[in-house]
């Protein structure tokens, strides 16, 4: 699954480094629904990783009920074995083999029982040390973007993962790709953080309103529009911002991810936005997975 996840964002990443443009708008569409697969991928990890906690925790009471039982066991049979002392040999040959299981039995479960809890404790620290880095990051770019932050950008941490989102207020004018002067500026102060954090993998994805593309615009439609303008934007950290661009990768959702459902001027502001969003490399996910 790890390399398959891995091949797939280098594949995608590839892709749409290059020039993108209406002839191949057929494989930026592509790259969009490798990207959801990833996405989709992700959310599913950090879900399996809560449920392998809550069925740690789950294993560890119950092994602790299982000792505790085995303890009980062990000195109802020692009394027993007291009872019975005096008797034949063979009753009291029996009360000793039963108790050397009793104590075997509850070595074993007890060795077990830490190694359930060393593997919880480990699984809790990374959880969060990533969680901690997370929270260190979103508030690195709200001090960088404090300027912003009232011209219609903001941050938000979901599913592990820092969000930030910048309406079209900020970045492009209406049917444009061309990103304008005050959200130069605020990718500027972005790539700055980025750089600052090079083991965060970066998705930039575009959205849109609901409303058509206008007969004769370059564009096809709302899914083209929102793929060339997380280029564009991607193109400005790499070139301006220095940013590695072994760590972006390009996606387009067009009107269909909306935040606020309607067809109202404030609704079709709200949509029209691009995301980009911050998340643990691959490697790092995987490791808390296997346990390393």
């Amino acid at each position: 699954m790890k390399r398959t996840i891995l091949t797939l964002a280098l594949f995608v990443v590839t892709i749409l480094s290059s020039c993108v443009s209406n002839s191949t708008y057929e494989a930026m569409v592509f790259s969009r629904d490798s990207l959801q697969i990833l996405h989709d991928s992700l959310i599913n990890v950090i879900q399996n990783k809560n449920k392998t906690i809550s069925q740690l925790l789950f294993e560890s009471d119950a092994l602790k009920n299982t000792i505790a039982e085995l303890r009980t066991q062990l000195e109802t049979t020692k009394e027993n074995y007291q009872n019975l002392k005096n008797k034949t040999s063979n009753s009291e040959q029996e009360y000793l083999t039963k108790i050397e299981e009793l104590q075997k039995q509850i070595h074993d479960k007890t060795k077990n029982l830490q190694s359930l809890e060393n593997q919880l404790n480990d699984y809790k620290e990374k959880l969060q040390a990533r969680d901690e880095a997370i929270t260190k990051l979103k508030e690195k770019i709200q001090n960088a973007l404090l300027g912003f932050q009232d011209k219609g950008m903001s941050i938000s941490v979901k599913n592990g993962k820092v969000y930030v989102s910048l309406s079209n207020q900020l970045l492009f004018s209406s049917g444009s790709t061309e990103i304008d002067k005050q959200g130069k500026d605020a990718l500027l102060e972005l790539a700055k953080v980025l750089n600052e954090n090079p083991e965060i993998s970066i998705l930039i994805e575009g959205h849109t309103d609901n409303q058509a593309v206008k007969p004769g615009a370059r564009f096809k439609d709302n899914w083209e529009l929102s793929v060339l303008r997380s280029t564009e934007v991607i193109k400005f950290l790499i070139n301006n911002g220095n940013v590695d661009p072994t760590r972006l990768i390009a996606s387009g959702r067009g009107e269909y991810y909306p935040i606020k459902k309607g067809d109202d001027p404030e609704s079709r502001a709200l949509n029209r936005r691009t995301e980009i969003i911050l998340t643990p490399k691959l490697e790092e996910i995987f490791e808390i997975i296997e346990g390393k």
